[in-house]
């Protein structure tokens, strides 16, 4: 007669074939690292109600179409279970000797007693070798007792055998190193025997699951193997934001431990694209830190972000770093050049201490106001007189440029409007735009003497005397018959804007024309305009007030009370 061992189905998960009584091998079939993983999560899980909440767990299953007990395929009330004996003794509740199935199933037990009951087989040489994998999860368990007879276990086991079975254990044991607390003893035991893991090994877990692909890569660094490719393809390809940011981190540190300067190069190339391709805001920001951390990217590297990536942070963190790196000083024309004005007034802020102090006032005329400031600040600490050098700027009409007349006024010095009043009529459409603004915060020209700049050739000029008058209703009015198209559109976005009517509305001017007046609610109809009692009515039948007996003809909740 010939007999088939039962194979893997749907229906029954490892855990469930264990408990029916199957050998690992039947349950687990080939067992790779996360097979290992899940049955003894799902194992624990199940018999953790019975060992602790003394309950029975209830769960439904998805068989075809239709829905059946977990119960009708694997009752865990069958499952060994811890049994209390007189004077404090006790055993576990399996058969004597226990069979495969059932020591796989103490191994996973959520009672620690009965996981170290299992392990204490091993003095009386009854601990199968196909249990091995569930042993090793063991050495990372929570239980310090059980922890110690795990470790001891593998120790005998390890230093008795060849190769092959540390080989066989590699991926487990580095998933089980990935536990914070207990799992660094796996991944010396097994792995460092071996010095490096199987490239067979590593690549399994690269295309495994999320958690295989975490402990792949982080193998990949600590035992320095060769899988830069590897690497990068699960930092620009991965779906998980954290596998890209932890591959991208590996591949760094692989970069800087292989001290080759082409490899060095080819990876700082692809950690800018990474930089300005990668979706996730997040990871682009926390693999940045790490580079700044290890040294990966040079002053240069750092220059060049700051000075030119598209994303405000990374700019602004870039700057940060490379005015910290110790050649920053080298990169600083970049960052003076750079377009984000954050970037320019740091490097502004770092002339001083470069010794480059004598081309502050380069920068006292600077598009930025934050710019200005930072260089006013810088000057003012060396003792140096702002105004003289602004009114300077501002004295000679053919050199003055327009950002002197606002560093002029930023002085908040009133007495300076007497030379700024002539730039008014100044021929640069720049300086008269900036010296209008700049009067308007010396507080040196009224409202009313704004409508005339209105008319102005340059739209610059326009748009700021429009905007000095966004609060004055009163005025805009006066402009809604200018010549021109663009000042009469801006004029009604102004008005409405701030929700002010053509018409009767500015409570400062005079309306063209009175309101009519509004009939009180009170007032009653005209006499004409009521209906003759004759005449049909909307709103009451014909009949009703007609004459005597008209009520009759109306139900009885509509007749008027006799």
């Amino acid at each position: 007669m010939t007999t088939y061992e039962l194979g893997p189905t749907k229906l029954y998960a490892p855990a469930e074939r264990l408990l029916h009584g199957k050998g690992v091998q039947s349950a687990l079939g080939a067992g790779e690292a996360d097979d290992w993983i899940r049955l003894d999560r799902r194992v624990h899980r199940a018999t953790s109600d019975k060992a602790f909440r003394r309950g029975r767990s209830t769960s439904w299953v998805r068989v075809g179409f239709r829905s059946v007990s977990a119960r009708e395929i694997a009752d865990w009330d069958q499952a060994p279970y811890w049994q209390e004996g007189p004077g404090g003794t006790g055993a576990p509740s399996w058969s004597l000797p226990p069979a495969e199935s059932e020591i796989a199933l103490g191994l996973c037990h959520g009672d620690p007693r009965v996981r170290a009951a299992a392990l204490a087989l091993d003095e009386s040489a009854e601990l199968p070798a196909s249990v091995l994998p569930l042993v090793l999860i063991r050495s990372a368990d929570t239980d310090a007792r059980v922890r110690t007879l795990a470790r001891a276990v593998l120790d005998r086991v390890l230093d008795d055998c060849d190769t092959p079975l540390p080989r066989q254990l590699a991926s487990l044991a580095v998933l089980v190193g990935m536990r914070r607390r207990y799992g660094a003893w796996a991944r010396e035991a097994v792995p460092g025997r071996l010095g490096a893991l199987s490239d067979e090994a590593l690549t399994h877990l690269l295309t495994s699951t999320r958690e295989s692909r975490l402990a792949g890569l982080t193998a990949a660094t600590t035992y320095g193997l060769p899988a830069m490719e590897q690497a990068w393809a699960l930092a620009e390809q991965d779906r998980d934001e954290g596998v890209r940011a932890l591959g991208v981190r590996t591949a760094v540190r692989l970069a800087l431990a292989s001290g080759e300067r082409a490899v060095l190069d080819d990876a700082r190339a692809r950690f800018s694209a990474h930089l300005d391709r990668d979706r996730a805001y997040g990871v682009r920001l926390n693999t940045f830190a790490t580079a700044v951390q290890t040294g990966f990217l040079t002053a240069d590297d750092l220059a060049t972000l700051a000075a030119t990536h598209r994303y405000r942070k990374i700019r602004r963190h870039a700057c940060a770093a490379v005015l910290a790196h110790p050649e920053g000083d080298a990169v600083l024309d970049r960052l003076l050049r750079a377009r984000d004005t954050f970037v320019r007034s740091a490097a502004v802020g770092r002339l001083r201490h470069a010794g480059r102090g004598d081309e502050l006032p380069r920068y006292l005329t600077d598009l930025s106001g934050r710019v200005r400031v930072t260089a006013c600040r810088e000057l003012l600490t060396e003792g140096y007189d702002l105004r003289a050098h602004y009114q300077t700027l501002c004295a000679d009409p053919a050199t003055v440029v327009p950002t002197a007349v606002l560093g002029l006024a930023e002085q908040g010095h009133p007495a300076d409007a007497a030379l700024l009043h002539p730039l008014l009529r100044h021929p640069h459409a720049g300086v008269r735009a900036r010296a209008l603004s700049a009067l308007r915060m010396l507080d040196a020209l009224p409202e009313d003497a704004l409508p005339p700049f209105a008319d102005d050739p340059d739209p610059g000029v326009r748009g700021t005397a429009l905007s000095a008058l966004r609060g004055t209703p009163c005025l805009l009015r006066g402009l809604l018959d200018s010549s021109r198209e663009d000042v009469r559109a801006r004029v009604e976005v102004l008005l409405e804007r701030n929700r002010v009517h053509r018409q009767g509305a500015c409570r400062r001017c005079p309306s063209p024309s009175p309101p009519p007046p509004r009939r009180p609610r009170s007032a009653k109809l005209p006499a004409e305009s009521r209906p003759h009692p004759g005449q049909p009515s909307l709103t009451r039948p014909a009949s009703y007030g007609a004459g005597p007996g008209a009520g009759d003809s109306l139900p009885p909740w509509l007749r008027p009370p006799r």
